[in-house]
């Protein structure tokens, strides 16, 4: 049985040689992705980078031979302007990359990029009703795949499923299904994909009186398989979250790790069964308590970040 220790961090509220394939990316100043050049004397298969926070999702990757320091200038491969901020993380397999992309006040794209060049290879609309709030927009969410498929989430609630040769496969509007979302700073959760179904949570209150809930959704058919609701006591903007879903793997046993509205929960995958709760990171119930930074784990230990340190 695995013993379930909490870590909780302080985070704030308001993220010449041949030249390998592997090529770290940033997005720079000014609405840019920039691939960092990563030095070697000869070539080797990268690792895949398929969703938010790596493959491991800890942030860890087992590359080596990466740059350490770059700007607009040193250590870069190449480099692309974005119309826009964006929030999300540029998901990497193979020779593909895959970026949620604000175009404008309106509209907001997927897009699939050569991983050498950085020229895209096609674009897919995803949303009208994008908005910028403070310091993101409706393209926050990352996108996640599998290698076959891309499934990417929006903020204003729509989500879609391509192939990697960008063949929309389904579509589905959450709030149309649920409500509209109630985030004081606007939705920016990315989907957790793990055993052929998309995780979605929807912790809000600020802008609603709705329950916050988590989903799980078939990832072939965009089908919903579950929705829970997730209490909470927190108050005013505190139900607000704007984290990613964890993963909990341990002797033989799997969870799904959900943050925010003051409290840290294991759910059944299979059911959405909430199995534990860890209602300590707003100890004084203060009103303003979101949460933006997303849990991990890392040898049995879940690291739940909180706006304040407890």
């Amino acid at each position: 049985m695995l013993e379930r220790r909490m870590h909780c961090e302080k985070t704030t509220a308001h993220p010449p040689e041949e030249i390998m394939r592997s090529q770290p990316l940033v997005f720079g100043p000014g609405g840019a992705l920039l691939a960092a050049a990563t030095i070697a004397a000869g070539s080797a298969e990268a690792e895949h980078w398929p969703a938010w926070r790596g493959p491991t999702g800890d942030g860890v990757s087992t590359e080596s031979n990466l740059p350490v320091e770059w700007d607009t200038e040193r250590n870069i491969a190449w480099k692309l302007p974005l119309p826009a901020w964006s929030g999300s993380t540029p998901i990497v397999w193979g020779d593909r990359i895959f970026l949620n992309v604000a175009i404008d006040d309106e509209d907001i794209e997927l897009w699939c990029l050569d991983r050498d060049t950085g020229q895209p290879i096609w674009t897919r609309h995803l949303s009208g009703g994008n908005r910028r709030l403070r310091k993101q927009n409706m393209s926050s969410p990352s996108p996640v795949t599998d290698g076959e498929h891309v499934w990417v989430m929006t903020g204003t609630g729509i989500l879609k499923a391509f192939d990697v040769d960008g063949n929309e496969l389904w579509t589905r509007d959450i709030p149309a299904s649920y409500g509209p979302f109630g985030l004081n700073w606007g939705y920016a959760s990315s989907p957790l994909l793990h055993d052929g179904a998309l995780f979605v949570q929807v912790l809000h209150g600020m802008r609603t009186d709705d329950p916050s809930y988590v989903l799980r959704i078939d990832a072939p058919s965009g089908e919903t398989v579950w929705r829970v609701e997730r209490p909470s006591l927190a108050v005013r903007e505190s139900p607000d979250a704007y984290s990613t879903p964890a993963l909990l793997e341990y002797d033989g046993t799997t969870e799904i790790v959900i943050t925010g509205g003051d409290a840290v929960t294991g759910h059944d995958p299979e059911t959405g069964r909430e199995l534990w709760r860890a209602d300590g990171l707003n100890p004084t119930r203060q009103r303003d308590y979101r949460i933006v930074a997303s849990p991990l784990v890392r040898d049995g230990v879940i690291y739940a970040p909180t706006r304040v340190r407890p």
